[in-house]
């Protein structure tokens, strides 16, 4: 008996069952590789006996384990000291619920740290970079945390796996920055590179720009929080950032007759999700037209390795990045120039 919807999962043994309500599309386990039982478990849902245990899709299945993580999210969001931005908790979210997808998890008093740790462990043998490992567990560590205080599972601990060791990080050096800029022609290409090399905004902050942003007769970025359109910086406190003369010389023009208030780069909206505008291919074709290796990043870390190897002090750059000094130290501390007061030892 051929069901529509219903086939067979790559890498799950079980048979699933897909559908669409509206405009939203679901999919599910059916928990069994049996045909007979998979047809019975779709009728029964069909007709409303059985509940959803798992989905993916554009909504999430109000199942008990998806309800506490949406329930944990909105407390994330809405605590008082560093609520959770909206894009963090959307690569959260995405890792939690790809815990309990691996794990056939549909009920809260199914998860554990013991079962965190293992998950952890299968995707490191599975070639998962430290990097990420670190990530998925300075995420799971606190749900687990979370679920603990509330009494939903036992407490417990998470190890969670170290970044392993850092390697060079790529940056241009000044002289190719320049280069880089002047053979960009279009205006708007040009305005991303001097953001990036020139005041190390993210490609978040680039986006997020407004005119009023820019105070040309102070020669000032003032790079800030727009609480109005759910833009929040990493570190949630606004900072100025002082502009170079050939930045203030482009902003000039660039800037010239442009509402205030809009956004400095295309105000337009692309409807593709979290960015207005994704200037990331026209970047990378940019940068490889001119023969360097870079991405929109490096252009943030070349605007403070050129900073701090030409002497400026690792607290200014951290305060220009709106990093902590401890983070900028460790990144770019090595590239400091050699302190010649040790001489004073000789004296």
């Amino acid at each position: 008996m051929k069901i529509k919807g219903l086939y067979n999962m790559p890498g799950s043994k079980f048979l699933w069952y897909r559908w669409t309500e509206g405009d939203k599309r679901y999919a599910v386990s059916l928990k069994t590789d049996d045909m007979s039982e998979a047809v019975k478990k779709i009728g029964e849902m069909k007709a409303g006996r059985l509940a959803v245990s798992w989905e993916q899709g554009a909504a999430p299945a109000r199942t008990m384990a998806t309800k506490v993580v949406d329930d944990y999210f909105t407390m994330a969001a809405g605590r008082s000291k560093k609520p959770m931005r909206q894009r963090t908790i959307k690569v959260a979210k995405y890792v939690l619920l790809k815990f309990l997808h691996d794990n056939n998890i549909t009920s809260v008093q199914e998860v554990n740290f013991s079962k965190m740790e293992a998950w952890l462990a299968e995707l490191k043998k599975s070639g998962r970079a430290a990097e990420t490992l670190n990530r998925y567990g300075n995420i799971l560590r606190p749900f687990g945390t979370y679920l603990a205080s509330k009494g939903l599972i036992a407490a417990g601990s998470l190890d969670v796996p170290e970044r392993g060791a850092t390697g060079r990080k790529n940056w241009l050096p000044w002289p190719v920055v320049k280069k880089v800029i002047a053979d960009a022609k279009d205006p708007d290409l040009k305005f991303i590179l001097y953001c990036g090399f020139h005041t190390g905004l993210r490609k978040s902050e680039i986006l997020a720009a407004r005119v009023f942003w820019f105070d040309l007769p102070a020669g000032l970025l003032h790079v800030q929080n727009e609480p109005e359109t759910g833009f929040i910086l990493k570190d949630r406190e606004n900072r100025p950032v002082p502009l170079t003369d050939d930045f203030k010389e482009f902003l000039a023009g660039y800037l010239a007759g442009k509402d205030p208030m809009s956004y400095a780069l295309r105000p337009e909206d692309n409807g593709k999700g979290d960015y207005r505008y994704d200037f990331k291919r026209v970047v990378a074709s940019h940068f490889k037209k001119c023969g360097v290796t870079s991405t929109t990043h490096d252009m943030r870390r070349s605007f403070a390795s050129n900073l701090v190897s030409r002497g400026m002090s690792i607290y200014k750059v951290a305060k220009y990045l709106g990093d902590g000094i401890v983070v900028v130290e460790r990144s770019y501390g090595h590239l400091a120039p050699a302190d010649r007061e040790i001489n004073s030892l000789l004296s």
